[in-house]
């Protein structure tokens, strides 16, 4: 037996329209499941922490980074697998763990597979709040272009994302941050374009902001970029596609297993392609080998 969380709304619409297809591999493979839907925002928690208790072979997410993360808070230190299907805006993770992948062939290799790997997730503190994420964050700039993304209508998927990101350059302008790295004993003090940090590898739908992550390696990778002209700018995006970003002068690339965030303005957060807001301080931790994920 495996269970199915679909969320409806994941890539406008996208989980939904391809569920008789997801339905239809299992039933070929004569794998009985529960479906279970979302109805809003934090209810994928609320459904896995009930299919835990029940045991499942599997745990498949229709859905995409979003649904993933609500879906982890409940699945971190268990012993149920996680299934993601790359069914949403972004996929980021998914591109990562199983690349170059649609969502069938990843269900048709890995629904009868029993392999799987405990990976690392970040915990992310604040006031009021602890989460895991297990793909990547931002500061500043990767919210606003997240609020870009909803006034464009005519776009999809990747190019969603790149034309948000170019709309942003040209309105944002970067923020103050105060930034302590646990491992190296260091604190910066900088004005900031981009400030992101990362699990996997991909974020913002396909660019490949992280290229030396790993899942596994207790480490979270941390990649900061102070403001630049028009030029520069463009030339790291392009750049940021194959991950040879990290090579420019502009951008700062690090590990570390801890880190803290300070600013003296509330800040907006995007984790796992959500927003969170009104942020004044935030603490990362590496929490090792504490998801277990079908491979």
């Amino acid at each position: 037996m495996v269970s199915l969380i679909l969320n409806p709304k994941a890539g406008r619409g996208k989980a939904e329209k391809h569920l008789p297809e997801v339905l239809k591999i299992l039933d070929v493979n004569n794998i009985k499941y529960d479906l279970y839907r979302t109805e809003y925002r934090g209810h994928a928690t609320e459904i896995a922490r009930k299919i835990v208790n029940q045991n499942p072979e599997k745990l498949l997410v229709l859905g995409g980074d979003g649904t993933i993360n609500e879906v982890i808070q409940a699945l971190a230190g268990t012993e149920t697998p996680l299934l993601p299907l790359p069914l949403g805006t972004g996929n980021d993770f998914v591109k990562y763990i199983y690349p170059r992948k649609k969502f069938d062939t990843v269900l048709r290799e890995k629904i009868n597979s029993d392999k799987s790997i405990k990976i690392d997730l970040i915990l992310l503190e604040t006031t009021g709040m602890k989460r895991y994420f297990i793909n990547g964050m931002g500061i500043g700039f990767d919210s606003e272009v997240l609020k870009n993304m909803k006034k464009i209508k005519l776009l999809k998927g990747d190019f969603l994302y790149t034309a948000a990101t170019i709309l942003t350059f040209f309105k944002f302008k970067g923020l103050k941050l105060k930034v302590t790295l646990n491992r190296i004993k260091k604190t910066l003090e900088k004005h900031f374009l981009l400030f992101n940090v990362g699990n996997g590898q991909y974020l913002g739908g396909g660019f490949r902001l992280f290229p030396l992550a790993k899942l596994t390696d207790h480490l979270m990778d941390i990649s900061m970029v102070t403001p630049v002209g028009v030029l520069e700018f463009f030339g790291s995006l392009l750049k940021a596609f194959k991950g040879t970003h990290i090579y420019r002068k502009e951008v700062s690339y690090l590990k570390d297993s801890e880190i803290s965030v300070e600013s003296e303005n509330p800040l907006v957060l995007q984790v796992d392609g959500e927003l969170i807001e009104g942020v004044k301080w935030l603490k990362l931790r590496v929490v090792p080998s504490c998801l277990k994920v079908s491979i």
